[in-house]
């Protein structure tokens, strides 16, 4: 008979996934693996945890890692490639998730109704220190990367407010670049003409510290800025100044450098209008599940053609 798979799920995924997986293998977790079965491990579904040099040594049956999200910044893909594992990622599941986040964070931003709730509970219901609000569609809006979260966003822009999109992303071809939202050379090109920014490109050597005081210089005055992609490619100390000096009006941010964030992170700590979330974009019922069927197929896929490959 053969030996079923140990696959360590090391944070919760959805019941559907997780029931899935336990239909086809021993499954530990989520949570610490016990120190006895690290030995046999031959895949690992992750989320957040760091996947690093000493992890990976101490697993040496390992085969495959499910990265669930998109992201793979934290997992040692140099480590992973010099052993030969097979890496999978659920590209473009949680994109509809995080597209409404991404909306719903501009939409605060432009409308205050936080701020104006706060106003009615403390008896002062027409604060002058509110700022005058906005049409989505009266802003001058800028997209950079236009993956499947990035044409997420667009699509409820373009169709949903008529908005005025342009996009940034290199990477894209142009059979694939969507409809009604015009296609900007760079990334100055891109700033110059935008007074809501929305960030959607994932962390890479050449993305860290993206935005920072030179481009935030770049935008419109009082421009509004929305950080659903990774942190580390927006400089929080230079955002922080921007926001102080009301060179940047407003900004949300899902992500941060180091998650969770410190208190005295210069985002939390500033003066300037800033909304944080502790990376909730993809957590929502029906984008765990998508994400965590994704991921999970994959990995069963790649080990039992494994097992065929040793049979």
């Amino acid at each position: 008979m053969q030996r079923r798979n140990v696959i360590w799920v090391t944070e919760h995924i959805h019941p559907d996934a997780m029931a899935m997986l336990k239909g086809a293998a021993d499954v530990m977790g989520p949570g610490p693996l016990p120190e006895a079965r690290r030995g046999d491990v031959t895949a690992i579904v992750v989320r957040a945890h760091k996947v690093d040099r000493p992890l990976l040594e101490n697993l040496p049956g390992l085969k495959v890692i499910g990265k669930h999200g998109a992201g793979t910044d934290n997992i040692d893909m140099d480590v992973a490639r010099g052993r030969n594992l097979q890496v999978f990622r659920a590209d473009g599941a949680n994109a509809e998730s995080v597209a409404d986040l991404a909306v719903l964070f501009a939409m605060l931003l432009l409308r205050s109704p936080d701020l104006h709730d706060q106003s009615l509970r403390h008896d002062a219901p027409k604060r002058s220190d509110i700022p005058q609000g906005f049409e989505v569609s009266e802003r001058k809006i800028g997209i950079l990367g236009m993956g499947a979260i990035g044409r997420a966003v667009a699509a409820r822009l373009v169709g949903g407010f008529g908005a005025d999109v342009a996009g940034y992303d290199p990477a894209l071809t142009q059979e694939t670049w969507p409809a009604g939202v015009r296609r900007e050379a760079d990334t100055p090109a891109l700033l110059q003409r935008t007074d809501l920014l929305f960030l959607h490109l994932p962390l890479l050597p050449e993305t860290r510290n993206l935005i920072d005081r030179s481009q935030l210089s770049m935008l419109l005055p009082g421009a509004v800025i929305v950080n659903c992609a990774r942190g580390g490619i927006v400089n929080e100390q230079a955002l922080a100044d921007a926001l102080a000096s009301g060179q940047v009006a407003a900004a949300a941010s899902d992500v941060f450098e180091v998650e969770p964030p410190a208190r005295d992170n210069p985002l939390l700590a500033g003066s300037g209008r800033f909304i944080a979330t502790p990376h909730i974009g993809a957590s929502t019922n029906a984008g765990l599940r998508r994400t965590g069927l994704i991921i999970v197929q994959k990995v069963l896929d790649a080990l039992n053609a494994l097992e065929g490959e040793n049979a």
